[in-house]
């Protein structure tokens, strides 16, 4: 189970909506966007041996949006109505909930594969397109048609990859490392196709007893740009990092559970940040600044 705080986005913006639904020239604004996200992960393991691992993962989203308008010009009360009815063809005060793209893997592990006590963990599979799409939300918005550049899924079966290394240090003390990417091979039936993805982790566990650990861990990820029908949206493609603390109990039952906090250290989108593009026309940009993220994880083996 995770929650992502308050995730910042909007643009600027010089269009709106007349009463007749035509777009229409109205004075600069802005509009901002706030995103929290709820995310459920179903995931199920099973152990074919001693070396080989099927996996699913099954997520489950809700999306909450808010926005709002900043006036930057002085605005009558009929454009400021034009503004508004923009606004809510670009973003709404709304929940979206679904099912995202589900992950099936096939798992090999190892231990001894470089040092004594040392674990190496490799997997390769799909995303399942399973999460809903949407139309291409520049032609609608183009059109001043409601649109959602929001999606829970791809579209597409995607190749996803990872691979895990863990070794010991010093008594409780240990290290890990991991490495996963994910590259959309084709554009969906919609003309979108996702972006590739590659993440990256590195990290410190510290167990004090057999019941209690701590772990501590960087995070990287890269996303590259996403495109629809052919033409990149420039609402994908970032960089960003985080670090994470978290602690591992075991419960009575022999349950594990996980609490882990991640805070943002570093964000940045590929495309040029200046809002401004030639003829003084502004472009519809929602990539989001991420806030903190809590997540809480509890196994359970039968």
């Amino acid at each position: 189970m995770m929650r992502w705080f308050d995730a910042q986005g909007g643009h600027l913006e010089t269009k709106g909506i007349s009463v007749e639904g035509r777009v229409i020239d109205v004075p600069l604004h802005r509009h901002h966007v706030t995103l929290n996200i709820y995310r459920v992960d179903v995931g199920l393991q099973y152990q074919v041996n001693p070396q080989w691992t099927l996996e699913a993962n099954i997520p489950y989203e809700a999306k909450v949006q808010e926005a709002t308008i900043e006036e930057i010009e002085p605005v009558s009360q009929a454009e400021l109505e034009a503004i508004i009815r923009n606004r809510d063809n670009h973003h709404r005060n709304e929940t979206y909930t679904g099912p995202t793209d589900p992950d099936v893997l096939l798992g090999y592990r190892a231990t001894g594969f470089l040092i004594k006590n040392d674990f190496l963990m490799g997997r390769i599979g799909t995303t399942v397109p399973f999460g809903k799409t949407e139309e291409d939300p520049w032609k609608l918005g183009n059109a001043g048609l409601e649109h959602l550049h929001i999606q829970f899924g791809t579209g597409t079966f995607n190749p996803i990859a990872d691979l895990h290394y863990s070794f010991p240090l010093y008594k409780g003390l240990g290290a890990n490392a991991s490495l996963r990417g994910k590259l959309p091979l084709y554009e969906n039936s919609k003309t979108y196709r996702g972006s590739k993805e590659i993440a990256y982790t590195a990290g410190l566990n510290y167990r004090f007893n057999d019941w209690l650990s701590l772990q501590t861990s960087y995070l990287g990820f890269y996303q590259s740009y996403a495109y629809w029908a052919g033409e990149l949206d420039i609402n994908s493609g970032l960089r960003f990092s985080m670090a994470s603390v978290g602690a591992s109990i075991l419960t009575p039952y022999d349950i594990p559970l996980s609490l882990t906090l991640m805070l943002p250290l570093t964000q940045e989108t590929l495309y040029d940040d200046s809002e401004a593009l030639l003829d003084g026309v502004y472009e519809e940009r929602d990539a989001f600044e991420f806030g903190p993220l809590v997540s809480l994880t509890i196994l359970y083996a039968f």
